[in-house]
């Protein structure tokens, strides 16, 4: 730090204060990560999750919602999607704009948004693109129609540096019946094939202990975790995905940005808050 007169400069971050007001000018660089995802008013899950996960990780956030939902602690009561065509004009207006260092995708919902998404993935060159493929809320409830899941195998995995189903999710997007470790291996390689970079299948679904698997179609990577018995947890896969998004955005390899994701999201639930009479809210600040 040096003092010179009216300024204060921080070396580092190449900033300066100015006395008697309140604007701080930074030059340092910033990293920009945009999620696209439903609004959730709790901010459990959702946009909101991921905003607040950004933030926590030092990164810049921004979202484009694809529809608004109507739900609590107990569970998504109603989803409003947005008019068709609007998140192709969000992000057309936002990426002329502003250069996205990682992408996150969550409730895409329909066929119009999955292409929206395609088409900004492709025309603004974004390589760093997180894909968590949810197509049920941990209550049950429908987030992606039944007639869109092909579409997003087809349009959007090729274009995925990785993608972050849970076991539910895996399930429904190979065929696969998972109820053990060598059903997750078989049905990462099955998802591998429809061209993603990498396939992080998370086992919190199934009995045990909370373990994900990171298959890049030559080798597993085991990311092991300790389950709290007895509590239910609200936007895990949200903020795990987020998490990931972040690290990545910061410059860090795959396998790295999974194994740090998966030790933020353990201290997050550790730190859960009752906010409510339902699941707990995972909470990330001050980690």
């Amino acid at each position: 730090m040096v003092f010179n007169g009216n300024f204060i400069f921080f070396k580092k971050m190449s900033c300066q204060v100015v006395y008697f007001s309140t604007i701080i000018h930074c030059k340092m660089k910033i990293k920009n990560t945009l999620t696209i995802a439903g609004s959730d008013p709790c901010a459990g899950a959702g946009m909101q999750a991921d905003l607040r996960t950004f933030v926590s990780l030092g990164v810049y956030g921004m979202a484009a919602p694809t529809a608004i939902t109507i739900q609590n602690t107990n569970g998504v009561k109603e989803i409003i999607p947005l008019p068709e065509g609007s998140l192709r004009k969000q992000l057309k207006t936002l990426l002329e704009d502003v250069k996205i260092d990682a992408l996150k995708t969550g409730m895409l919902l329909t066929k119009e948004n999955i292409l929206a998404v395609e088409e900004a993935v492709k025309k603004y060159k974004i390589k760093k693109f997180v894909l968590d493929p949810i197509i049920k809320s941990s209550t049950g409830v429908e987030l992606l129609k039944k007639d869109s899941v092909l579409l997003l195998k087809k349009r959007l995995f090729p274009l995925a540096m990785i993608i972050t189903p849970n076991i539910n999710e895996a399930e429904i997007l190979t065929g696969i019946k998972i109820k053990d470790e060598k059903d997750i291996r078989l049905a990462a390689k099955r998802l591998y094939e429809m061209s993603p970079k990498y396939v992080l299948i998370k086992g919190g679904h199934l009995k045990g202990e909370p373990n994900d698997f990171l298959y890049d179609g030559k080798k597993f990577k085991i990311f092991k975790g300790k389950r709290v018995k007895g509590i239910k947890f609200h936007g895990t896969g949200c903020v795990f995905s987020a998490a990931i998004t972040a690290y990545l955005s910061k410059g860090l390899s795959v396998e790295k940005a999974v194994r740090e994701a998966k030790g933020f999201i353990n201290i997050a639930i550790k730190k859960s808050a009752a906010i409510g009479k339902g699941r707990r809210a995972l909470w990330q600040h001050g980690i």
